[in-house]
């Protein structure tokens, strides 16, 4: 029998190594998940000992028939009624995979889906059985106050984990593995906003691992002496490369992670299908197709109509200032490209002066926005008094509510662009046109003006095009109404 070569023992020295590598990543896994479980029980608590603490009395005369049992059902009394509401709602939101790390940009809609599931089903017959204004109005309250303190409390305590998130990749442990010239690359960023500690890297030749047992031992080599937990592969590799690098990460227990290739880089990110059990890429598809389009337009023909009823006090407030304060229309019409590259008729609130088109040209230097598609001026000359409260504001905005009706746009979507604008698009810009634009988007909640970028803006519009469900078009409704009275990013 022959003496195993040291590229064997090397490897069988990884594999002692990797199980320490998974006993680490359960605990910090296992921790994770444990803390964000016993704050959701704290914070439920919490929440449920409030309304407890309300006088819920004075409310049973106005739940009609049986409405003590029902107020009692809703919100616990006793120690023991409250420990069964928690720990129901606690499996509801393990059921809607509330804490699955890899997918937090969903947990605040899974979050809200566990709520109605552990709150409003198992209420369902006594809700339609007397008094349903305000039943309905109970429950949504209740509803209310779990789900905003549950985001608050997962926001703060997601910021507050970082040292151990799962997700987190450590520099010291990760092994940046590709090309010369691209590991180069993200060896010079990375010196740029990190310590001086030098970055875990193993550099490919074009040849690599060309067929030798000496070219898997000096990447074991170099696992093991950086102690590398993950692998990053940038720039182009070969199947064999690929094929080579994934042995020895398994034998190492270290994950792998790939950077985007170039052709992704300004569009989706592609995903995976299983076709008659094989998987396939899918690198781009619709918007909004069939049901998607039907949900998404009731919830704004119902949230326009609501909006114009409700907000019509406001709406007239406006109307009479900006007519009292300046010379012209109350509304300004401007022409706007919407769903498909369409032009429609956009209106708002006049903010500006009667001629504010014809002074354009001449303050384009002062542009926020820079060569990019946009144009903003941070202290518009052109501003009226009433004006300027308005667009901080927001209220502007509101007679977009008419164009919502019309179809020509939807409560939430891409910010609607100008035909200059569009002209100085480039291809993977023309995403914004695949859904109809929106009074308030994921820039508008994600910072508005306070974002200059516009490569930025497009990211954040395509990413919500490419993930729509109506549970984010409703998050962002709910999150638009604090980014609009704190004004901030907006002028």
């Amino acid at each position: 029998m022959t003496a195993p070569s040291p590229v064997h023992l090397t490897r069988l020295e990884l594999r002692h190594r990797a199980l320490a590598l998974q006993r680490r990543r359960f605990w910090r896994e296992f921790s994770y998940g444990a803390i964000l479980v016993l704050a959701d029980i704290l914070t439920l608590a919490i929440v449920f000992s409030i309304l407890g603490m309300l006088p819920l009395d004075s409310l049973v005369p106005g739940m009609g028939v049986a409405g003590e049992a029902f107020v009692r059902g809703l919100i616990p009394q006793t120690a023991i009624a409250l420990g069964r509401r928690v720990t129901s709602l606690l499996f509801c939101l393990v059921v809607t995979g509330s804490y699955a790390y890899t997918e937090r940009k969903a947990h605040a809609g899974r979050m809200a889906a566990a709520l109605l599931l552990g709150l409003v089903l198992p209420r369902w017959v006594e809700i339609w059985q007397s008094a349903l204004p305000a039943r309905w109005l109970l429950l949504g309250v209740v509803l209310a106050a779990a789900w905003v303190a549950l985001v608050f409390q997962r926001q703060a305590l997601v910021e507050a984990l970082k040292p151990i998130d799962p997700r987190r990749l450590e520099r010291a442990r990760t092994l940046i593995v590709g090309p010369a010239d691209d590991v180069r690359g993200v060896v010079e960023v990375e010196d740029k906003v990190r310590d001086s500690r030098p970055t875990p890297t193993f550099v490919l030749s074009e040849s690599w691992p060309d067929g030798t047992a000496e070219s898997m031992r000096e990447l074991y080599t170099a696992l093991a002496e950086w102690d590398a937990d993950a692998i990053v592969l940038v720039g182009p590799v070969s199947d064999a490369a690929l094929q080579a690098v994934m042995i020895a990460s398994s034998s190492a227990g270290a994950s792998v992670y790939a950077t985007r290739r170039e052709a992704f880089r300004q569009l989706d990110e592609p995903s995976f299908v299983l076709r008659r059990a094989e998987p396939i890429a899918v690198l781009s598809r619709p918007a909004l197709v069939g049901s998607q389009l039907v949900v998404k337009r009731v919830v704004d023909l119902t949230g326009a109509v609501i909006g114009l009823i409700v907000l019509s006090p406001l709406l007239l407030a406006a109307s009479v200032a900006v007519w009292l304060t300046s010379r012209g229309p109350v509304l300004f019409r401007q022409v706007r490209v919407g769903l498909g590259g369409d032009p429609f008729v956009m209106m708002k609130f006049r903010t500006m002066v009667d001629d504010a088109e014809l002074q354009l040209a001449e303050l384009q230097q002062a542009n926020v926005y820079s060569t990019d598609p946009l144009f903003k001026l941070e202290k518009d000359p052109r501003m009226t008094p009433i004006g300027v409260f308005l667009r901080k504001s927001s209220l502007d905005e509101l007679p977009q509510l008419l164009n919502v009706l019309r179809g020509e746009m939807s409560l939430v979507g891409p910010r609607p662009a100008l035909p200059s604008e569009v002209r100085r698009y480039q291809q993977h810009h023309f995403v914004r046109f695949e859904v109809l634009p929106g009074i308030t988007g994921p820039w508008q909640v994600s910072g508005r003006n306070s974002i200059t970028n516009f490569e930025d803006v497009v990211q954040l519009e395509s990413s919500y095009i490419r993930g729509w469900t109506v549970w984010r078009d409703l998050a962002i409704l709910a999150r638009t109404v604090p980014a609009v009275f704190s004004m901030k990013g907006a002028f």
